[in-house]
C-alpha cells in the first residue's frame, strides 16, 4: 500500500512539474538546487548574438557566475555596452573579449578564432546563438528566403563549430551549445523556413553528438520559447531584403531574457543534452506534440494556424506592413 502511495505522490509531482513549470522537470530541479552554473567558472566561452536578447542577458549570467567570455555580433557599439555590463557582473575586465563577427562569413570563422585563443590561449565552451526568426507564409516565401534563412541559423553555426572543434577536442572536455527553439521540435505555423532551419539544427548537432561524445565531446541543444527580445523587428518575411518589422509588447506572454538566461546557463553548465524552456502554455503544447502527435495534427486541423500563433505569441493580430531592411 505504501508503494502505491508513493508512486502516486510521484505521478502527482510529475503532472505538477508538467504543467506548473516554465522548463522541463529535469532543468527545473536543476534550476532549484542552483550550482550548476558554478561548473562554469574560470571555463572559456565564445558566444555568439550576443549584442542583445537571450545573448545578451546569457553573456551577463555567465559573467556573474566567473565565466571568460568572447562575445561576437556585427554591432561593435552594442557589443561594448554588453560587455561593461559583464564587469558591472563582476567579471574582471581582462577576463571579457570584444570580438565583431558576422557569423555568415565563413571565411572570418577561423581568424576570429585565432584572435580569441592568443586572449584567452584555450577555448571550452562554443555558445551558437547568433540566428533570426522569420513570419510569412509556407506557399508564398521566397526560395532566397530559406536560403538566407538557412545561411545565419544553420550553416553559420555548423561552420563555426567545425572550425572550433579541433581546439574543442584537444582538451576532451570540449562543449558545443546551439540555441535552437520550441520551433526545433515542435512545427510553427507562418514559420516554416524558420522551423525547417531549427529542426535542422538537431540533426546536424545531434549527428555529431553521436559521433565525438566518445571523444570527450558534449553537445547541448537549447530549445526557448517566446521570449522577449528586438527578433521581430529584423524577422525574415517572404521576400528578401525585407523584413517583418514588428515589436513586442509588454502584454504579451513572453519570458524574460533574463529567464531564459539564467535557465541556459544552468542546462550548459550541467552540460543537458536538450532543454526545454517556455512559459506556459507553449510547454504543454511541446509535451502534447513529443507524446501524442496525432492529437496535435487534430488541432492544427481543427483550429488553424491562427490559434497556434495566438498561443504562441499572445497575440490577435499578425498584419504588419513591410519595411525596407
Amino acid at each position: 500500500m505504501a508503494l502505491f502511495l508513493w508512486l502516486g505522490a510521484a505521478c502527482v509531482l510529475l503532472l505538477v512539474l508538467f504543467l506548473f513549470t516554465d522548463c522541463n522537470p529535469v532543468l527545473w530541479v536543476l534550476a532549484r538546487l542552483g550550482r550548476s552554473p558554478a561548473a562554469l567558472a574560470g571555463r572559456v566561452v565564445w558566444l555568439t548574438g550576443a549584442s542583445s536578447g537571450i545573448g545578451e542577458a546569457l553573456a551577463v549570467e555567465l559573467a556573474r557566475h566567473g565565466a571568460r567570455l568572447a562575445l561576437s555580433a556585427r554591432r561593435l557599439p552594442e557589443l561594448e555596452r554588453v560587455r561593461r555590463r559583464c564587469l558591472e557582473a563582476g567579471a574582471p575586465a581582462d577576463a571579457v573579449l570584444v570580438l565583431p563577427l558576422d557569423v555568415t562569413a565563413l571565411d572570418e570563422h577561423r581568424p576570429a578564432l585565432a584572435r580569441l585563443l592568443a586572449h584567452f590561449g584555450r577555448l571550452d565552451v562554443l555558445i551558437n546563438n547568433a540566428g533570426r526568426t522569420q513570419r510569412s507564409g509556407w506557399a508564398i516565401t521566397h526560395p532566397d528566403v530559406d536560403r538566407q534563412l538557412f545561411d545565419v541559423n544553420v550553416f553559420a553555426p555548423v561552420e563555426l563549430t567545425r572550425a572550433a572543434l579541433p581546439e574543442l577536442l584537444a582538451r576532451r572536455g570540449g562543449h558545443v551549445v546551439v540555441m535552437s527553439s520550441t520551433a526545433g521540435t515542435c512545427p510553427v505555423p507562418c514559420s516554416g523556413s524558420y522551423t525547417g532551419s531549427k529542426h535542422a539544427l538537431h540533426g546536424y548537432f545531434g549527428a555529431l553528438r553521436s559521433e565525438l561524445s566518445g571523444a570527450g565531446l558534449v553537445v547541448t541543444l537549447l530549445c526557448p520559447g517566446p521570449t522577449f527580445s528586438d527578433m521581430l523587428r529584423t524577422a525574415f518575411v517572404d521576400r528578401p531584403g525585407q523584413v517583418f518589422g514588428g515589436e513586442m509588447a509588454p502584454s504579451d506572454r513572453r519570458m524574460s531574457a533574463e529567464r531564459c538566461a539564467q535557465l541556459c546557463a544552468v542546462a550548459i553548465g550541467a552540460q543537458l543534452a536538450e532543454a526545454w524552456i517556455a512559459m506556459q502554455p507553449v510547454l504543454l503544447f511541446q509535451y502534447l506534440n513529443h507524446y501524442t502527435p496525432r492529437l496535435v495534427n487534430l488541432a492544427f486541423r481543427l483550429f488553424g494556424a491562427r490559434i497556434a500563433m495566438q498561443l504562441r505569441d499572445s497575440k490577435s493580430d499578425f498584419s504588419t506592413d513591410l519595411k525596407e531592411e
